[in-house]
C-alpha cells in the first residue's frame, strides 16, 4: 500500500490514510490483514492453536493469554483495517460479524464439554473474542 499511487513509498500510518485506493485492491488487502489477525484474535476457523495453548501452558501464562494476547488481533484489525481500508470493511463488515456469531455460539458448545479447565477457559476466551469481531464488523462511518 505504501508503493501504491506514489513517487516517494512512505510507510507512515497517516499518508496511507490520506490516499484512496481501488476498492479491489482494499478488498484484497483487507483479507490479506484479517487472515493474519485471524490467527491471533481467534477468529473460527483460525482458532485451533489455542485450547492446546491453553491446555499446556502454566497458569500464570493462561492469564495471559486470555487477558492481554488474544486482544492484539483486535488492535490489529482495528489500527490497520478500519483505519486504512475503509471501503473493504463496508464490504466485508457484515461478514465479520456473521462469523462473530457463529463463533460465539461454537465455542460456547464445546466450551461446556471440555473436562480440562484450562482447555475450557481458552474456548471461553474464543467465544469472548465472537464478541469482540461482531464489535469490530460493526464499526463504520455513518
Amino acid at each position: 500500500m505504501s508503493f501504491s499511487g506514489s513517487d516517494v513509498p512512505s510507510f507512515d500510518i497517516q499518508d496511507s490514510i490520506d490516499k484512496s485506493y481501488p476498492v479491489s485492491l482494499e478488498i484484497l488487502i483487507y483479507i490479506g490483514f484479517l487472515v493474519a489477525y485471524a490467527v491471533k484474535l481467534p477468529i473460527i476457523p483460525f482458532h485451533t492453536w489455542l485450547p492446546d495453548t491453553h491446555g499446556e501452558a502454566h497458569y500464570s501464562t493462561c492469564m495471559l493469554l486470555a487477558g492481554v494476547l488474544l486482544k492484539m488481533g483486535g488492535y490489529g484489525l482495528i489500527r490497520i483495517n478500519l483505519e486504512l481500508l475503509t471501503h473493504a470493511h463496508f464490504f466485508l463488515g457484515s461478514g465479520l460479524m456473521l462469523f462473530g456469531a457463529i463463533q460465539i455460539a461454537y465455542a460456547s458448545f464445546i466450551s461446556m464439554s471440555q473436562r480440562n479447565l484450562k482447555k475450557r477457559i481458552a474456548y471461553s476466551s474464543i467465544s469472548h473474542m465472537g464478541f469482540v469481531t461482531i464489535g469490530i464488523g460493526s464499526l463504520t462511518d455513518s
